[in-house]
C-alpha cells in the first residue's frame, strides 16, 4: 500500500512538473513580461493627401482589388471607414484650382473634433510636385493580448504560446474599424527553477 502511496505521489509531481501552463496562465505571463502589450496606446496614420496620378475614382475602386495595393490599399485603405462614417469627403484636386500632379485627396467634415479627438497632423513622403505628403496620426485605442489556442509543448521544459494583438477601439477606432485588425504573435516560454518565463519573442 505505501509502494503504491509513493508511486503516485512521485506520478503526481512528475505531471505537476511537466504540466504546460494553460490560456488563463499563459496571458498572466505574458502581461507580466510585457505590461504594454494589454495597455499601449494604438495609432493609425491617416493621409490626406493619396497616391499621385489617381483619381478619387480610381482610389475607391482598388480599395479591395489586389492591383496597386501597395500604393493604395496599404496607404490610403482606412479611407473607406471614414467615408462610410461619414468623417471625410474624398475629392481630385484638379477638380478646383490646378495642381501637378493630381491626386484625390481626403478632407475631415469636423476637423475641429478631430483635433480635440487626438489627431496630429504629420508629413510623409515626398510627392511629385515636390512637396511632403499630409496626413494625421490618430489614437485609435488601446492595444489589447488575446491567447485563443492553449500552449503546445516543444520540449521538456519550453512550449510555444500563439498570441493574437487586438484593439479595444476608443471613437476613432471604431470610426476606423480598428477592432477588425488583429496581429498574430507568437512566444517561447521556457521554465526556470519550476517557473514558467517568456524566452523569446517571435514577430
Amino acid at each position: 500500500m505505501r509502494r503504491r502511496a509513493f508511486l503516485l505521489i512521485t506520478f503526481l509531481l512528475a505531471s505537476a512538473c511537466n504540466r504546460t501552463p494553460d490560456r488563463k496562465e499563459a496571458l498572466r505571463i505574458l502581461r507580466t513580461a510585457n505590461p504594454a502589450l494589454d495597455s499601449a496606446t494604438t495609432f493609425a496614420t491617416v493621409w490626406k493627401d493619396g497616391p499621385p496620378w489617381f483619381s478619387c475614382a480610381e482610389v475607391i475602386a482598388k480599395f479591395r482589388a489586389s492591383a496597386d495595393s501597395a500604393v493604395v490599399r496599404k496607404r490610403v485603405g482606412n479611407w473607406r471607414a471614414l467615408v462610410l462614417a461619414d468623417w471625410v469627403t474624398l475629392r481630385d484636386t484638379v477638380a478646383g484650382r490646378v495642381v501637378e500632379p493630381g491626386w484625390c485627396a481626403a478632407t475631415l467634415r469636423d476637423s475641429t473634433a478631430r483635433l480635440a479627438g487626438g489627431w496630429s497632423p504629420l508629413l510623409g513622403d515626398s510627392v511629385p510636385s515636390g512637396t511632403l505628403r499630409r496626413g494625421w496620426s490618430v489614437p485609435t485605442g488601446r492595444q489589447r493580448v488575446v491567447v485563443n489556442k492553449p500552449p503546445r509543448k516543444v520540449g521538456r521544459d519550453s512550449v510555444m504560446v500563439d498570441y493574437v494583438l487586438t484593439v479595444a477601439p476608443n471613437e476613432n477606432g471604431v470610426a476606423l474599424q480598428a477592432d477588425k485588425d488583429s496581429v498574430p504573435r507568437r512566444a517561447l516560454f521556457l521554465r526556470e527553477d519550476g517557473k514558467w518565463v517568456v524566452a523569446f519573442w517571435h514577430q
